[in-house]
């Protein structure tokens, strides 16, 4: 059986195509697919995780143990570059490890992180008839007692695309790029003119109103990245 196509990892490692070769950090690496895929395109890789029985390159990349949520054991201004992939949902400090990340990171440096596109076509009508969004249908308190999993496998916070764009910013990087692993729920795009519409009364609402002005977030939530793309990744710099 030919294996299936991480387009994920497809998609970050485009990412990264054109960018400077730099140090990089992939904290919370899980297997190590990243980091080795980084290193196999000139990047210097340092791969981090709190579980490194579940790293696959031992020998290969350089590999330190720790916890995100804890103060990390790496100097101010360290890294070029922080991979942060499908762990932002994990967390219950954001904030608290956006400050690490932001310290680790050097002046002019970039964060590119991803998570579940809850905002996705496909993700909506999931919220309409289950009241939950793609990728966050797990119980979590049903699904922490399970012997099967272990508690960092839990989706605690579902982000949309404003509040993830808030606590970069709040963190002092801003969003440089915004790009998708691949499109899905294609079929459902004869709700997009209803949204438009929507979306375009309210802006012109707020807009007489002389409250705030949504065009430049409507522009976002209109774009094919969001209406259709299964993850969200965003690239910032500091």
């Amino acid at each position: 059986m030919a294996e299936k196509k991480n387009y994920l990892l497809t998609s970050f490692l485009s990412v990264f195509e054109g960018e400077k070769r730099g140090k990089v950090l992939d904290i919370g690496c899980g297997n190590g697919d990243y980091a080795f895929n980084l290193k196999k395109m000139g990047f210097d890789v340092l791969a981090a995780d709190m579980d490194i029985e579940r790293f696959q390159y031992k020998g290969q990349i350089d590999f330190k143990e720790c916890d995100v949520t804890e103060k990390l054991p790496f100097g101010d201004n360290t890294f070029d570059f922080i991979v942060f992939s499908e762990v932002v949902e994990h967390l219950k400090n954001p904030y608290d490890v956006f400050k690490e990340l932001n310290r680790i990171l050097k002046s002019g440096g970039k964060i590119v992180l991803s998570t579940p596109n809850i905002l996705n076509l496909k993700s909506r009508v999931r919220f309409f008839t289950e009241g939950c969004w793609e990728y966050f249908r797990e119980i979590p308190l049903e699904h922490s007692k399970n012997p099967k999993e272990v508690i960092w496998n839990l989706h605690l916070m579902p982000w949309r695309y404003h509040e993830l764009e808030y606590l970069l910013h709040y963190s002092h990087l801003e969003i440089e790029g915004i790009y998708t692993s691949k499109y899905e729920g294609m079929g459902l795009a004869f709700i997009v003119p209803m949204m438009w519409l929507q979306l375009r009364s309210k802006e012109r609402r707020a807009k007489k109103k002389g409250g705030v002005d949504f065009s430049r977030i409507n522009n976002i939530m209109l774009s094919k990245n969001m209406l259709f793309g299964e993850h969200l990744i965003l690239k910032a710099v500091k």
